[in-house]
């Protein structure tokens, strides 16, 4: 059995992560909002001579509301999107023809392993939707067939980023063992 290749970040605080991606999706869509809010009623009173700015000056509350929606939504996203499986290690086993994953999520340090036969591996690309300012995840989700656990190699993110050698390995490898033991319906 070879060694398992790991991920520099494998005990990072991932918390830590998420916690800047919250305060700066939050800040920046709160602000933006007002940004939005202001010039667009100012526009209009300029135009039709109303006075829906002052009207809402005199009601900060409300303008903060206005404000707090979107911001509340944008962070909802976030915690969301990054609820995952991230993979921090793996290792294709040739000889015993298994892939043995290492995964942790977000708000836990806990590694948990899975070892899944190559001809029950199933992966699908994956990219998130961007919604507000949220940075979009891309990569590959795995999973055993027939399971409901999905683990997750992100790979425009913090946990590979350093390592591109070993995150190219891991999507070749991946390819390699799909097109070998995925069959094609003419050899069904």
């Amino acid at each position: 059995m070879g060694k398992v290749i790991a991920s520099r970040t494998k005990n990072e605080n991932y918390l830590g992560y998420l916690i800047f991606e919250i305060i700066f999706v939050g800040a920046i869509t709160f602000i933006g909002t007002g940004l939005l809010v202001f010039n667009g009623l100012g526009r209009s009173d300029v135009r039709n001579d109303h006075k829906n700015l002052d009207d809402l000056f005199e009601n900060p509350l409300l303008f903060a509301l206005i404000c707090l929606i979107p911001a509340v939504i944008g962070v909802g996203s976030v915690l969301y999107f990054r609820n995952r499986n991230y993979i921090i290690g793996y290792l294709f086993d040739d000889t015993s023809k298994q892939l043995m994953i290492q995964h942790r999520g977000v708000l836990s340090k806990k590694i948990s392993e899975m070892i899944i036969p190559y001809d029950d591996v199933e992966s699908n690309d994956f990219s998130e939707r961007k919604i507000f300012v949220n940075q979009t995840y891309k990569g590959k989700s795995i999973c055993r067939k027939g399971d409901t656990i999905k683990l997750d190699f992100v790979t425009n993110n913090f946990i590979w980023e350093k390592q591109p050698r070993e995150k190219l390995y891991f999507l070749e490898e991946l390819e390699r063992m799909k097109n070998l033991y995925t069959k094609a319906p003419d050899d069904l």
